[in-house]
């Protein structure tokens, strides 16, 4: 199949399910990894859509630039719940009350209490996290989030969210984010998720970062805050020692994958 043909595949794939992964459209077109990559480059590049870590999507609205849940969900999932149960085994205590964020990794973390029947009780704004309990005989407690419902992150945001978030003083948050910076810090691809993320970390004791290692030095446009508002921060693998001074300097306490404590 010529280069032409595969972009048009690629780009009606897109049309029609709004997000690929990569090693999908290598089996249908049957063609390597890096003739999809390099097309996926030339297709970017001519702003046709936006490439992540294993696949690509179309930007829906100029304030979310960020992926779909749907692809986002199918991402590295064992690196999302190396980083659950390390938040879960490390910092979570019987009947905390914490926050936790509408992020694939943060639902990984809300996956552990639950099979772990930690009591606690969850504040979320997020429905994927909701449709966890629709079990029987739950340790754990809920408290929703409402506001305008985003089916794009499966979450609820706006004004209400805000409110209702500034309502609470929870024991701990646990959240993530697009991408960090070195000299900014954590970054978010859509505003209104931003704003969700700096309410529950200002409306905590302590505050916690969930951050896969694609996350470091990738690409962001909204500011959450810097890293001098958290605690901890907690990855499935060890970063550069750039990134180690940092943390070290802000006096987080870094878990990964291979130094955890549990």
């Amino acid at each position: 199949m010529i280069k032409l043909e595969r972009q048009n595949y690629i780009m009606d794939k897109l049309l029609t399910e709004g997000s690929i992964l990569i090693v999908n459209l290598c089996k249908d077109l049957n063609c390597s990894d890096q003739t999809i990559r390099r097309d996926l480059q030339e297709m970017e590049e001519a702003g046709k859509l936006k490439r992540t870590h294993g696949g690509a999507y179309l930007i829906s609205s100029e304030d979310d630039k960020g992926a779909p849940i749907s692809l986002r969900a199918q991402l590295i999932p064992d690196e999302k719940r190396h980083i659950g149960i390390i938040a879960a085994h490390n910092f979570i205590q019987p009947d905390d009350i914490i926050m936790i964020d509408s992020s694939t990794t943060c639902l990984s973390l809300a996956e552990t209490i639950i099979n772990m029947h930690i009591p606690v009780t969850i504040i979320t704004n997020s429905h994927n996290i909701v449709s966890l309990f629709n079990k029987n005989n739950m340790t754990a407690k809920l408290i929703v989030i409402g506001g305008i419902y985003k089916e794009r992150s499966r979450s609820f945001v706006g004004p209400t969210a805000i409110s209702q978030i500034q309502g609470f003083y929870a024991d701990k948050a646990f959240i993530s984010c697009s991408a960090l910076d070195q000299n900014l810090g954590m970054l978010d691809s859509y505003i209104q998720q931003k704003y969700v993320r700096e309410a529950m970390l200002t409306h905590s004791k302590k505050r916690y970062l969930l951050a896969d290692n694609t996350k470091f030095d990738d690409d962001g446009n909204f500011l959450i805050h810097d890293f001098s508002i958290l605690d901890g921060i907690i990855t499935n693998s060890k970063p550069s020692d750039d990134w180690l001074n940092i943390f070290a300097s802000n006096n987080l306490q870094f878990l990964w994958k291979d130094n955890d404590v549990y």
